[in-house]
């Protein structure tokens, strides 16, 4: 089954949203971000990932599946990638020649609860289904193309 053109056009979007929300349960759950270019690399990587299976899904259960395994996807490249500095948690990129100190033996390099982290990745994922299910709706009510066609005549 193939969705029409226009839903095609549009598929992309969901993958940036869904980096933000994980980005932001991360962060919220006490782990650190990655630096601007992989975030922008993530959120690249997350639009070609949403076009591609937005071609073949079509279903809440699929979509929720393929959000989840997304969020698992980013958590495992927030803490690969995001490094983390002991500090001021959101402002962890900007530690500028910060000494290390002495770090305990048994700490993790998310230094997020563990829990905490699980919950808020799954609430992103919940949200992520329900931007895209909306924006599908939007699209298949036209709204979405007349004010793209608004705003491209308007310029």
């Amino acid at each position: 089954m193939r969705a029409n053109p226009v839903q095609d056009k549009w598929a992309w979007a969901v993958g940036p949203v869904a980096v933000g929300l994980g980005l932001a349960a991360h962060m919220v759950a006490g782990g650190s971000a990655p630096a601007i270019p992989v975030l922008l690399a993530f959120a690249a990587l997350g639009a070609l990932a949403a076009q591609l299976i937005g071609r073949w899904v079509h279903g809440p259960l699929l979509l929720l599946l393929f959000s989840a395994l997304a969020q698992q996807l980013l958590h495992f490249g927030f803490v690969t990638l995001g490094g983390f500095f002991p500090g001021n948690g959101v402002l962890d990129h900007l530690h500028g020649g910060q000494v290390l100190g002495d770090v305990p033996a048994g700490t993790t390099s998310s230094a997020g609860d563990i829990h905490l982290l699980l919950y808020t990745h799954m609430a992103a994922a919940i949200l992520t289904l329900l931007i895209a299910a909306a924006l599908g709706r939007l699209i298949q009510a036209g709204r979405i193309l007349s004010w793209a066609a608004t705003k491209s005549n308007t310029t």
